[in-house]
């Protein structure tokens, strides 16, 4: 029987005045950004970004 290995990604979850932001800890990369109060998502995987506590840069 063949055994897969499954990599399991961790993700750090980060709370802002203006939302919540998930970064990828293997990469150290911002995946997914969530606008506050709506929680409209924002995906910025292939966006380089910046997070500040006063907003988002994006580079």
């Amino acid at each position: 029987m063949s055994q897969k290995v499954i990599n399991l990604y961790r993700w750090e979850v980060v709370t802002f005045p203006w939302g919540t932001a998930v970064k990828e800890q293997r990469t150290g990369k911002w995946i997914a950004l969530f606008l506050s109060p709506t929680g409209q998502m924002v995906n910025v995987e292939k966006i380089s970004v910046q997070l500040h506590e006063n907003g988002i840069e994006f580079l």
